[in-house]
C-alpha cells in the first residue's frame, strides 16, 4: 500500500490577502523591521525574520514597478514562505502579531467598559435635572454585564409599596447596620439598585453580579445651591461590600 504524504501548512497561504496585496506588503515590512530592530531575538530567527522582510521588499517592488500581477507576486511570496522559510520567521512575525491584536483588542474592550462605567456618573447628573424634590440624592447605577443604567432617589424606597420592594433588596438591608443618622432603606443607591434586580428578575443573590455593577451619587449643597458628588454613606457601605458593587 502506498504510503500517503500530507503537506505541511504554509501560514502564508491565509495570511497574505488576495487582494491590496501591496499595502500589506509595505505594513507588514515596516511593522517587522522594527520589531526587528527592538525585540530581543536568537541569531538564527533574526536571520529568518530579516530574510521574509526582504522577501517582502521584494513583493512590494515587483507590484509597484508592475513587473507581476498581483496575483503573480502573491503566489511568489506564499511559494517563498512554504519552501525556504525554514526557520519559521514568518510564522513567528504572525505570532507577534496575533499578540500585538489581542492587546489592542484587550484596550480597547476596556476602554469600551471603561466608558460604558462613567454612564453611572452621566446617569445620576441627568437625573438632578429632573429630580422632583423627594430627597437631596440621587443615584446612577450601571451595570456592564446587561449594559443598562439605573436611577434612584433617596427617600423613593420607603414609600414603595410591600411588593414593589425586591426581596433581595430587603435581605441586603436587614444584613446592613445602621451607620448614619437615616434608615438604611433611604439612600437613592437602595431605590436605584432595587429596580436593577427587577429588570434583571433576580430570584436568588447568586444572580446579582456585583462586580458588575458601578454607582454614582449626587448630593444636593445646601449652602452652595448645587449638585455636586458624594462618595457612599455608612448605611450602603455595608451592602455594598456584601455584593463587591463600586463606584466611580
Amino acid at each position: 500500500m502506498a504510503e500517503t504524504t500530507h503537506a505541511s501548512h504554509n501560514p502564508a497561504e491565509e495570511a497574505v490577502p488576495t487582494t491590496k496585496v501591496k499595502e500589506w506588503a509595505s505594513a507588514t515590512r515596516i511593522e517587522l523591521g522594527q520589531w526587528i530592530k527592538t525585540l530581543k531575538l536568537s541569531s538564527e530567527l533574526r536571520e529568518a525574520a530579516e530574510a521574509v522582510w526582504k522577501k517582502l521588499g521584494a513583493l512590494e517592488s515587483a507590484l509597484v514597478n508592475k513587473t507581476q500581477s498581483e496575483t503573480e507576486a502573491r503566489t511568489a511570496f506564499v511559494t517563498w514562505v512554504a519552501e525556504n522559510d525554514w526557520n519559521g520567521g514568518f510564522a513567528w512575525y504572525l505570532e507577534e502579531k496575533a499578540k500585538v491584536v489581542a492587546e489592542a483588542n484587550r484596550r480597547k474592550a476596556d476602554e469600551a467598559i471603561q466608558r460604558f462605567i462613567a454612564t453611572a456618573r452621566t446617569e445620576a447628573q441627568k437625573a438632578t435635572k429632573t429630580q422632583g424634590g423627594l430627597g437631596t440624592v440621587v443615584a446612577g447605577l450601571a451595570d456592564i454585564a446587561t449594559q443598562q443604567t439605573f436611577t434612584g432617589t433617596s427617600g423613593a424606597y420607603p414609600y414603595l409599596p410591600a411588593n414593589g420592594k425586591h426581596p433581595i433588596m430587603e435581605s441586603l438591608l436587614a444584613r446592613t447596620g445602621q451607620g448614619e443618622a437615616w434608615t438604611v432603606d433611604n439612600c437613592a443607591e437602595v431605590d436605584a439598585m432595587n429596580k436593577y434586580l427587577y429588570a434583571i428578575k433576580a430570584q436568588l443573590m447568586t444572580d446579582v453580579h456585583g462586580k458588575n455593577l458601578y454607582f454614582h451619587a449626587e448630593t444636593w449643597n445646601w449652602d452652595k445651591r448645587i449638585w455636586q458628588p458624594r462618595s457612599a454613606c455608612g448605611n450602603c457601605d455595608n451592602w455594598m461590600k456584601i455584593i463587591g458593587a463600586r463606584r466611580v
